[in-house]
């Protein structure tokens, strides 16, 4: 009996062996292609329409800071996943930095920017995006 079992796993690893070795360096060679900011943002690709939002914002918000993030109506540029999972994405990303509805930062999705009247651009990207700072 062990030594059927043995022989299924012989064949096993003999018939699956090359084809899982392939794949895993196909997948290893497209890693390998992305440069530093696609392995930075990871899946936050699809979600945030320019990777400088997040850059700029992990960039800008202190450590220690908080962060709110306000989405307003749809962009052109924007995937079906922006307007849904900016902020978790947000979260994700930002840490340790949190998340707070009276944060000095705010994360504009293209938001209504009369909501944060006193409110200054500090980084202004394509598609609605922004990163506005509030006086302290």
């Amino acid at each position: 009996m062990i030594a059927y079992w043995l022989g299924v796993v012989l064949v096993a690893i003999v018939v699956r062996y090359p084809d899982t070795f392939h794949d895993a360096n196909e997948t290893a060679r497209a890693n390998a292609s992305l440069d530093l900011s696609d392995r930075e943002l990871g899946g936050g690709n699809s979600v945030v329409p320019d990777q400088g939002l997040m850059i700029e914002a992990r960039g800008r918000i202190p450590l220690d800071g908080t962060f709110a993030v306000a989405v307003g109506e749809r962009q052109e540029g924007w995937t079906d996943l922006t307007a849904t999972f900016a902020e978790t994405y947000a979260r994700y990303y930002l840490l340790p930095r949190r998340a707070a509805p009276n944060a000095p930062w705010i994360l504009c999705f293209a938001c209504d920017r009369a909501a944060f009247p006193e409110a200054e651009a500090v980084w202004e990207g394509e598609d609605g995006l922004a990163i506005l700072s509030l006086p302290r």
